[in-house]
């Protein structure tokens, strides 16, 4: 009992409507392939997408490295590659997918077991990707799981698109195209049928319901393409959205609190706000320029507004930032960073990966680590211990506070006793509970929603072929 949630196309909706389905079909969560700069730490120290993660809270599950295999996060050079939870270099795009299709799928493919909904990527008929497709494809090829196609009506073209990659697709694979669920549909559904009947008569696909469209996703977002303003309080915070921002979700922690946030790229976009955020970011050095380029660096330098920099961002906050292995940059290098906190930061080539707790005296803050960036402290007083990694003990120095600037490692803290009490001294108030409790509730209301629309009993048929 299994089945595939595709599509024709990113951002359409897979995410959103896998994360309902492996509640109601008490599955579990897979993503064999996820390329994205939002990852998480398993219970073990893996290295998973986020979103695999939230899937499985959702459901009340543990996270686990075998639901997201492999993991492409892109660099400046290329794609680090993560393979079963745990880094394997940086590879050319060729070499990733020479890799994945002939070594890579014969280790995946025994994790396509019964009880798991599988998630595609990106969409299954581009015909530069077919024979590399290890997501749905092959999937389909191979192991003859079904699938239902996702149809993103809101962005026009839907049965078009969806027909065009049927025909696109080898009749072995065809086959295994069960059914169509559209989905950011504004109207009357009536409006629908001939289209609905059209597709079924041409593909023999079953119309499994739609789904409204929604102006505020009630899911945190999958990578930052799918990243909104939201909030409607009285203290303004401004996320500077760099390249290579990740790890945003942490900061939907605010979706509970008094605060109006925006990702903003531009200076002018800071001017009032309460508070400055400078997110995590895979690439620092390139960040880092984009900040400078853009004009953002005097003003964050003059210290007249409240700032928080979480791993990458407290990084750029520093003196220097060390990279002799040429980790991010691609050769040796080393750089100013903008020199408010009197700390220096080393990448070694060990990453690391954990679930984290730290304690300061504002009390304690919980969270993950995905880093290589190693703090050495030149006279700056570190604002948290690191006490635990993974469930072992650990004494590592971390963040600091400078008046108004604050800098932590630790990603997800915002969920946490002693973050939220730090952050009343710039008058936010966070009313969040923890991420996973957050994260439930949200996967908790996403299973309502499809069960409200969507033709469960027939995509339950489909899950038992």
């Amino acid at each position: 009992m299994s089945i595939i949630v595709a599509s024709t196309m990113s951002d359409s909706g897979k995410s959103f409507i896998t994360t309902g389905l492996v509640r109601i079909l008490n599955a579990k969560p897979l993503k064999i392939q996820n390329m994205s700069l939002n990852s998480i730490s398993t219970w073990d120290g893996g290295e998973i997408a986020f979103i695999q993660a939230y899937q499985a809270w959702g459901a009340g599950l543990r996270p686990e490295r075998y639901m997201n295999p492999i993991l492409l996060k892109i660099m400046g050079k290329g794609l680090e590659v993560i393979f079963m939870g745990s880094s394997l270099g940086i590879m050319s795009g060729n070499e990733y997918y020479n890799l994945a299709t002939e070594k890579l799928w014969k280790k995946v493919s025994q994790f396509l077991s019964n009880d798991v909904v599988i998630e595609a990527a990106g969409g299954i008929g581009e015909p530069n990707f077919i024979d590399k497709d290890i997501t749905a494809i092959k999937v389909m090829k191979e192991k003859r799981i079904p699938a239902i196609l996702v149809l993103d009506i809101d962005r026009g073209g839907a049965f078009a698109s969806a027909y065009g990659t049927y025909m696109m697709l080898p009749q072995s694979v065809r086959e295994n195209l069960k059914g169509f669920i559209i989905n950011k549909f504004r109207g009357d559904e009536k409006f629908l049928n001939d289209a609905i009947k059209w597709l079924e008569e041409k593909t023999g696909m079953r119309y499994l319901g739609y789904l409204p469209f929604f102006s505020e996703p009630p899911i945190m977002p999958e990578d930052s393409m799918n990243v909104y303003n939201f909030g409607d309080g009285n203290v303004e915070v401004a996320i500077i959205a760099y390249p290579y921002m990740s790890n945003f979700n942490e900061f939907y922690a605010l979706v509970k609190s008094n605060a109006r946030v925006s990702f903003v790229r531009k200076p002018k976009e800071t001017a009032k706000a309460d508070l400055v955020i400078l997110p995590g970011s895979r690439n620092t050095l390139e960040s880092l320029k984009w900040l400078v380029e853009n004009g953002f660096v005097e003003q964050l330098r003059q210290r007249s507004m409240n700032i928080l920099g979480i791993c990458g961002g407290f990084q750029i906050l520093g003196k220097k930032i060390v990279d002799p292995y040429g980790i991010e940059a691609g050769y040796p290098t080393e750089y100013e960073g903008l020199g408010i906190f009197d700390i220096n930061v080393h990448y070694s080539k060990d990453k690391v990966v954990s679930m984290t707790t730290g304690i300061s005296e504002y009390g304690e803050m919980n969270g993950y680590e995905i880093r290589r960036g190693v703090i050495k402290y030149m006279g700056e007083k570190p604002l948290l211990k690191i006490t635990l990694r993974n469930g072992e003990k650990v004494s590592v120095e971390d963040g600091a506070k400078k008046d108004n600037i604050i800098g932590i490692s630790v990603h997800g803290t915002l969920f946490s006793d002693g973050m939220k009490k730090l952050l009343k001294e710039f008058n936010i108030n966070i009313h969040s509970q923890s991420m996973e409790e957050e994260i439930k509730q949200q996967a908790i209301r996403v299973e309502q929603f499809l069960r409200k629309y969507l033709h469960i009993d027939e995509i339950v048929e489909i899950y038992k072929q």
